[in-house]
């Protein structure tokens, strides 16, 4: 078994100016905290496996490759299938923090559509 403090992950993460900050994972899982500033985003990409983002705090735009767009906010959940187009954008004055888990190890494919082509 394993625990974290998501207080203690989230002021890590602020106070040491890290935008990723892993908590658990193993070869076909893994969790972590992801941190935006204000205006901060990803690029438009995508996983080979399944993913979900829980907002802590903040506000989001997430959209898709087709350009749907939904914002989402503390305490709402996302899904991406494999293979699903996102791109996350802090759309609010406050950091973003959001906590990812995915169906596979640290260090697996991040696909952009220019790794596409």
């Amino acid at each position: 078994m394993e625990f974290a403090n998501l207080n203690d992950t989230m002021n890590t993460a602020k106070n040491d100016n890290k935008r990723f900050v892993p908590l658990f994972g193993n070869e076909v899982f893994r969790s972590w905290i992801i941190y935006f500033r204000s205006g901060e985003h990803t690029d438009m990409h995508y996983h080979m496996s399944p993913e979900t983002f829980l907002v802590l705090q903040g506000k989001a735009s997430v959209k898709g490759l087709k350009g749907e767009e939904r914002i989402i906010e503390k305490n709402e959940i996302v899904f991406f299938d494999a293979k699903d187009y996102y791109q996350i954008t802090n759309v609010g004055s406050e950091p973003l923090v959001l906590v990812g888990n995915r169906s596979e190890g640290f260090g697996g494919p991040h696909v952009t559509k220019e790794d596409e082509r």
